[in-house]
């Protein structure tokens, strides 16, 4: 008894440390200073576009979705302080992680101390980039958020309720960021049912699923409509000329959700491993749905097995487009956020479906906390420069209100393209507007 209760109060207090780290780091990073892509993007903002012009913005390869909804809010509220932001989306990654939380409980009907690893694996600081560097809510946190909550919905015994409630989301996380890629699975979702309801002999189910698997998609055609390929790199070629690169730039990609670093001992013994093992839970869980007579057991693969391709597909997607980039553009942290749905699908299997010794758990949860803290590291001079970066360039352009002049006082960069991107008129508007950062600017 006194054992458990240990464990469970250390548990909470990781937790709580967890929790105050992440917005501690928020804290400490962030700056009132629009910076890079935000100045392309916001320009929905900036040209005060409609609801369904921002939900549909196009950024990149991908659109804003309703992260741009809560970009628009956000912005409207705080003006435009790009600070606010950033707790903003800190905020909704811990929903993103509460609703995981929920999901563990919902398959487990427990919450244990072992849990803790869902918020070191939602809450890494590893992840920096989402409010150190450009943040946007579009990309990372909210299709996060979605992809865990698609999760728990598909979890609703009501089977018209949870079918509606999960097409819903799928649209709105498809458009949003690169959640895109849960499109290419929830289709194959409603196959699955539609086969088990055939096999049920359940013919209600099967109209169902027939509806929805239709609805699934002409959801990813429309995100087609009016789509403009952008790979969002000059350099972009396809296929690579080295073919092997794109192997190698996935396993770094799983590395670096660790916090190892890319060696080829990481790479082909810790990151390979863990990948074989996500196609193994696949293989089994596939194995298991068929061959189930419990319908609460095949929800519960379904969800692992979505979660786990939902990755595979976005890592080699994103091997795809930046391996022409080198492979140090693989372990860029802004990633981070959809590797996780992968991680977590792996706890789910171990902690409902297979007896993992209590020693074996707390050593993984012991080696992943401390391989993936970010005091001291390369990461922490990055976001401090950064940081300084961004608050030079400000602080210089309050005083000349000259672009080019500023970023030679700075030695900053706030926007490569100044030009194409409009950034005078728009540094303009945030004047005219005391918005940003003018916010912070005394009133001439």
């Amino acid at each position: 008894m006194r054992k458990y209760l240990l464990i469970n109060s250390v548990a909470v207090a990781l937790s709580i440390f967890i929790l105050a780290r992440w917005f501690i780091l928020i804290d400490k990073y962030s700056v009132n200073m629009l910076f890079l892509d935000q100045w392309d993007f916001m320009g929905g903002l900036f040209e005060q576009k409609g609801p369904w012009e921002l939900f549909s913005w196009q950024h990149g390869p991908h659109r804003q979705g309703v992260g741009f909804f809560l970009t628009k809010l956000t912005a409207d509220l705080s003006g435009w302080n790009t600070r606010i932001e950033c707790f903003m989306i800190g905020t909704v990654i811990c929903l993103a992680a509460l609703t995981a939380l929920a999901l563990k409980w919902r398959l487990a009907g427990n919450i244990t101390a072992f849990d803790l690893v869902i918020p070191l694996l939602y809450l890494s600081p590893l992840q920096f980039e989402l409010f150190a560097n450009t943040p946007n809510v579009s990309h990372g946190a909210m299709p996060l958020l979605l992809i865990t909550l698609f999760a728990l919905c598909w979890m609703i015994q009501n089977i018209p309720l949870r079918y509606t409630l999960c097409a819903a989301i799928n649209f709105m996380t498809l458009y949003t960021g690169f959640g895109i890629f849960i499109g290419c699975v929830t289709p194959l979702l409603f196959l699955s049912e539609f086969a088990l309801a055939v096999k049920n002999n359940d013919s209600r189910r099967k109209r169902l699923a027939v509806v929805f698997f239709f609805i699934s998609v002409a959801s990813i055609a429309s995100f087609f409509l009016n789509y403009t390929f952008n790979s969002a790199l000059e350099g972009f070629v396809f296929p690579h000329p080295h073919s092997f690169i794109y192997v190698k730039f996935i396993l770094i990609a799983f590395a670096t959700f660790i916090g190892m670093r890319m060696s080829n001992i990481v790479l082909y013994f810790i990151a390979a491993p863990i990948i074989f093992y996500m196609l193994y839970v696949i293989f089994r869980s596939g194995k298991d749905i068929a061959t189930s007579v419990d319908d609460k057991e095949v929800p519960r693969n379904q969800i692992i097995i979505v979660l786990i391709i939902f990755t595979l597909i976005f890592s080699l997607n994103l091997a795809i487009g930046r391996a022409c980039l080198g492979l140090g553009a693989a372990a860029a942290s802004r990633y981070i956020p959809y590797m996780t749905p992968g991680f977590f699908a792996l706890y789910l299997f171990t902690v409902t479906r297979e007896k993992m010794p209590e020693r074996v758990l707390l050593v993984c949860i012991a080696l992943f906390f401390i391989t993936t803290i970010s005091i001291g590291t390369s990461n922490t001079k990055y976001s401090t420069w950064l940081c300084e970066g961004k608050e030079r360039w400000k602080q210089a352009y309050l005083k000349t209100e000259n672009v080019e002049r500023s970023t030679q006082l700075s030695g900053f960069i706030i926007h490569p393209k100044p030009h194409d991107t409009k950034l005078g008129w728009k540094l303009d508007y945030l004047k005219k507007n005391r918005l940003n950062l003018y916010l912070d600017a005394p009133r001439q």
